[in-house]
């Protein structure tokens, strides 16, 4: 709250606000010293630089937003030395006016000499710029990006330096004056033979007749297709064809970084694409070649990408990127915007071919064998509004690289009160035409905000928090190209930002102040005519730590960042060692290096060859492909949403169900994979061969109707062959469906089985899980039957069962007698039997969605809820459950899977997530209403759209989107309503596991970060890297989401080593190879005559099989019982 206005309402407030002048006087000079606090940053004034430029963008009824969509994106930024005197000098790009070359004179005082070097330019409108020694001179030239369109008219610019203060326009000569839909060019030696070659990033508009399928991307356009050029000395040939590069007009391009993103050596390329063209990631193949692979590499990306950065945040030697959308922080702002797609249109961009993209920021972490893991609601930097540039640097010199980031529109386009206006017919029709000052007045109606950039500080491990007030930088405006560069040689990395409609930001880095704050600098002298030696990498090791930089300028937005590289070191007063490779893989290594101060490395002083570091032997071997399990699980379509529309989520697809057990009696594992609705299951008897062979495909034709959730191998009638019980599932049955009832199959002991449809009682039950257990001592196999939901009805509980087994395989439920409380046990997605406070009993721990972990004890011949210390309070989206003996203290202890902390939907104890449930409009159907909690109010997930569709009474009292604002929980509805609404609660997402102490009570401890990926489903633990102490083997991934949300995609699976004490370390997917795609939902470990096998069943995918290293011993290998260390 500005002073004036808190002083304001203390005099304003009656008898409850009397004060006193004087101490007014003191409230107003403690708020008034805070806007004099000392900050990080300090901005600068153009008096005090010198620097006036601004892009002020005209009023222009022949070329404005309504009919240029990238009217607004500003210009950029570059910074190098020009000149050579040892100072950083600016150029910036102006949208519709002149550029301007500002030289550094020292102080922070700069000197406009755009007219005497001859750099203004000449096209109409103008993007971005990157700053390279393009020609081998040793000097910094200029490359600008144009846009030819309309009345506005120009071809790029390449403005050659000539060392004596002048500029010439040399890009016909050198064949780079593309003409059309330039956004920006990166510099950089793709094919190494020592020069710099260029990629070209071009954007596209709607008017090239861009909707269609994505094979467009391969009809190659002259305006808006990319282009890659390599260098051939005196010329750059255009060679995208042969390069493998995608010039389509569906390539709306708005940012580009080159990177070496697998560590081959061979700088790659990730290109941003706006709309429903996916982003690109091109593999470069050391060859000359390129191979795009964004659908094996990211589960997803950005819908509207912008500006983008490649570096490594988390210091673990992999470059991460980092990828801006248009996703608001402020809930009045997003529920005004449109940030999300309907499930038909997402659908439909899937069949055209089309990637998976989210509304959002998005941070893919680099795990090596080129996958990503996209954490950015984890990290929590998913949310900064209509952002353009993202820059990653250690601004505060504390070894973590911070990330900065331009933000802001003068204009809104997509407030969909703005949208539903200009969507009328009269309005489209207007707009065909030519624009009048008339129809020009739409931009009128479009909204005006202005929004602060923002800071977020590296935290550590994979955190950032928003430091943008704190650090001085929270100025509102509207800003797009950014550049971080050392403009006084102090030691920090200073900002500055390139803003519409007023003047350029420089800010000081005042970090060169911080106590026990330590950095280095590092300029790079190339040979040959990379003089620059762009490409090269360095990597230091200092304090404990190792930390990685590339030098490649261009990134960020339309921009060029300082060419010399900077590394915090935090307290570390002295690197322990440097090394930097080449782009032609020499390398060479400095040691005991003093911090403070900038070293020159040549590339000519490198005399050792850089070699591959040995790999560690993998402990997991893909080997599916010579087992014949030809099984793979087909889910039918469904749509949960079409019967309950605010539900959180789908329930229909948890499949498969999978279990594992000696059938025949041959000594060998068999398996059995269940089959979704439709589909049959599946029986696959191992062959002496080592082959798996599929049989007695009738019986499970039979019941093919049926959505098999769990199954597990048992021997139900003492006749010494294994029986198997299915459990049926999918949310698509009610009432008395005979789809719902689980199915007890017997067996022969040669493999063959028969449906006993006596042995059960009719639970007609939408099921998730069995858990075969003896809970009445007498010898046989008992059961646990969990239900999953009640169809139509979500959020209320199903009935659970004990079923008790008579020692013939007949069951009967035994639950009001032995547990009244199970058969409303909740919403259940795992039980395990356990005597967890060993008094020789087996008791039953049962987990669900929207509960805590329920512990029921055998207490007199019947079971009762045990508060279990240490367990309260733990309501969440349990999906999983294992128990083992994890620190080797003699008790189980409790492995648990929970939705993960990488999800729009956050919980803790403070700020629990909650869904309220109740016919909020009379209309006879159910609504749920899920909400969390922002900045101390409730708000629900769901947009405005979504919930008055279900809702559209709210219409009345939310005409538009404004009057909708916040639209918080107790804004929609009355007290009344909210009153008597069903609540639902979950107070912790953190997949954990469960310390027993051995006297009844737990401690509940978080799994390290990378379990917190996805949900996980399913869990196995184990001996895995053979040092003794047991493993975790963990599996998950959903994408029964709203496209709104995003489908929980990050995990491919993961290895945690134990050190059987209770502490866990994630294992690197490089070193364990460990790469479980997909949606996993159960692990078995089978024996095998080639070692242990890892069977990995997935929902609406193949069986995958993975063959433990040898040596490594699993840890159960009796396949004659029940494994129940998976997810039910």
């Amino acid at each position: 709250m500005r002073p004036a206005v808190f002083i304001r309402s203390l005099m304003h407030g009656g008898a409850t606000a009397r004060v006193s002048g004087a101490w007014i006087t003191v409230v107003l000079a403690v708020l008034l010293a805070g806007c004099t606090r000392d900050t990080l940053f300090k901005r600068l004034s153009p008096q005090d630089t010198g620097i006036g430029f601004r892009n002020d963008l005209p009023a222009d009824t022949s070329f404005n937003i309504l009919n240029y969509l990238y009217y607004y994106d500003g210009g950029g930024v570059a910074a190098g030395d020009v000149n050579g005197d040892g100072l950083v000098d600016l150029y910036f790009t102006a949208s519709a006016l002149p550029n301007r070359l500002y030289l550094n004179r020292g102080d922070f005082r700069f000197e406009d000499v755009t007219d005497q070097a001859g750099v203004a330019g000449e096209g109409d409108w103008t993007k971005g710029v990157a700053m390279a020694d393009m020609n081998g001179d040793g000097l910094l030239d200029l490359y600008v990006s144009n846009v030819a369109f309309l009345d506005k008219q120009g071809r790029n610019e390449l403005f050659i330096n000539h060392g004596d203060g002048t500029f010439t326009d040399q890009a016909a000569a050198y064949g780079l004056a593309h003409e059309g839909f330039s956004t920006q060019a990166v510099f950089f030696d793709y094919d190494g033979d020592g020069d710099l070659d260029m990629y070209l990033l071009n954007h596209s508009l709607h008017v090239e007749d861009t909707y269609g399928p994505d094979t467009l991307r391969y009809e190659r356009h002259p305006r808006a297709g990319d282009k890659l050029f390599r260098n051939d000395g005196a010329f750059f040939t255009d060679v995208s064809d042969s390069a493998g590069i995608y010039g389509g007009r569906i390539g709306y391009g708005l940012g580009v970084v080159a990177s070496d993103l697998d560590n081959d050596g061979c700088p790659d390329l990730f290109v941003s694409n706006d709309f429903h063209e996916h982003d690109y990631l091109y593999y470069n193949n050391c060859d000359g070649t390129f191979t795009e692979s964004i659908r094996t590499a990211m589960g997803h990306t950005s819908r509207a990408s912008m500006g983008n950065d490649a570096a490594d945040f988390n210091n673990d030697g992999r470059i991460d990127i980092v990828v801006l959308d248009m996703l608001p922080a402020r809930q009045e702002y997003r529920n005004r915007s449109d940030i999300g797609e309907s499930r038909e249109i997402y659908d439909l961009k899937r069949r055209f071919g089309y990637h998976h993209q989210v509304v959002r920021n998005t941070l893919q972490l680099n795990r090596g064998l080129r996958r990503f893991s996209e954490i950015g609601y984890l990290a929590g930097i998913e949310a900064t509004d209509w952002s353009w540039g993202s820059l990653f640097a250690d601004f505060d010199h504390d070894g973590r690289q911070d990330l900065f980031v331009t933000n802001g529109i003068p204009r809104r386009p997509n407030d969909m009160d703005y949208a539903q206006f200009a969507a009328a017919p009269g309005v489209q029709a207007a707009l065909a035409r030519e624009i009048t000052p008339e129809t020009y007045a739409l931009v009128e109606r479009m909204p005006e905000v202005r929004i602060a950039n923002y800071a977020f500080r590296n935290d550590g491990g994979l955190a950032f928090a928003d430091r943008t007030r704190a650090w001085g930088l929270e100025d509102p405006g509207f800003s797009n190209g950014a550049v971080y560069a050392d403009l006084d040689n102090d030691g920090d990395l200073d900002l500055v930002v390139n803003n519409i409609d007023e003047p350029a930001a420089v800010y000081e880095n005042r970090a060169d102040r911080l106590s026990d704050r330590h950095y280095i600098q590092v300029r790079l002298e190339g040979q040959g005519p990379n003089t620059a030696g762009i490409g090269a990498k360095v990597m230091l090791y200092a304090g404990g730590g190792m930390q990685v930089r590339e030098h490649m300028p261009v990134r960020g937005w339309q921009s060029s960042v300082d060419p010399r590289l900077h590394i915090g070191l935090g307290a570390a007063t002295r690197v322990d060692s440097l090394f930097v490779v080449w782009p032609d893989g020499r390398r060479q290594t400095l040691t005991d290096v003093a911090a403070d101060r900038m070293i020159v490395l040549r590339q000519e002083d490198a005399a050792e060859v850089c070699r591959p570091a040995p790999q560690p032997a993998p402990l997991f071997e893909d080997v599916t492909s010579s087992l014949d399990v030809d099984f793979r699980h087909e889910e039918n379509v469904y749509f949960d949403f079409n019967r309950e529309g605010l539900m959180p989520h789908k329930i229909s697809t948890e499949g498969p169900a999978f279990a594992v057990g000696d059938v025949n009696g041959d000594g060998r594992a068999d398996i059995f994979a269940g089959g979704a609705k439709r589909q049959a299951a599946r029986l696959f008897l191992q062959q002496a061969d080592g082959r798996f062979a599929s049989v007695s495909d009738a019986v499970w034709r039979a019941d093919s109707l049926h959505e098999d959730v769990d199954a597990a191998f048992f021997d139900a009638n003492g006749d010494g062959a294994l029986d198997l019980y299915v459990v049926s599932g999918g949310n698509e049955y009610w009432g008395q469906a005979e789809a719902l009832l689980d199915r007890l199959y017997i067996g022969d002991g040669t493999g063959g089985f028969v449906r006993d449809s006596g042995a059960l009682p009719s639970t007609y039950v939408n099921g998730c899980c069995v858990a075969p257990g003896d809970f009445d001592g007498d010898g046989d196999m008992d059961l646990f039957t969990g239900g999953r939901v009640e169809a139509n009805n979500y959020g209320a509980i199903p009935r659970s069962y004990l079923l008790e087994n008579d020692g013939s395989g007949v069951f009967a439920d035994v639950t009001e007698t032995w547990a009244p409380d199970i058969s409303q046990a909740g919403m259940v997605s795992g039980a395990a039997w356990t005597d967890y406070d060993g008094d020789g009993r087996d008791d039953l721990i049962i987990v669900g969605e929207w509960m805590p972990v329920r512990v029921f004890a055998q207490r007199d011949g019947r079971f009762v809820e045990q508060e279990a210390p240490g367990l309260e309070g733990s309501e969440g989206w349990w999906q999983s459950i294992s128990v083992e003996d994890m620190n080797d203290d003699g008790d189980p202890d409790l492995i648990l899977g929970n939705l993960g902390r990488n999800s729009s939907v956050r919980a803790d104890r403070e700020a629990p997530a909650r869904m309220y449930i109740r016919d909020f409009d009379g209309d006879g159907n159910t609504d749920h209403i899920l909400t969390v909690m922002r900045d101390g109010d409730r708000y629900p997930i769901a947009t405005r759209d979504e919930i008055i569709l279900h809702i559209p009474s709210l219409l009345r009292t939310f005409p538009t989107y404004a009057d909708f604002g916040e639209g918080r929980y107790e804004d929609l509805f009355t007290e009344d309503e909210r009153a008597d609404a069903l609540v639902r609660q979950a107070n912790t997402f953190a997949s954990a596991w469960a310390e027993n102490l051995g006297d009844g009570s737990f401690t509940l401890h978080e799994l390290p970060e990378e379990a917190q990926f996805s949900p996980v489903y399913a869990i196995l633990p184990g001996h895995f890297d053979g040092d003794g102490h047991k493993d975790l083997i963990l599996g998950g991934n959903f994408y029964g989401v709203r496209p709104s949300r995003g489908r929980y995609d990050a995990s491919y699976g993961l290895l945690l080593r134990g050190d059987g004490k209770g502490g866990f370390e994630a294992v690197d997917p490089v070193e364990s190879h460990l790469l479980l795609e997909g949606e996993v939902r159960a692990l078995r470990l089978v024996p095998h005559e080639r070692g242990l096998l890892l069977f990995v069943a997935r929902s609406d995918d193949t069986v995958k099989v993975l063959r433990l290293h040898a040596g490594v011993s699993g840890m159960d290998q009796d396949i004659s019982k029940t494994v129940a260390t998976t997810r039910r």
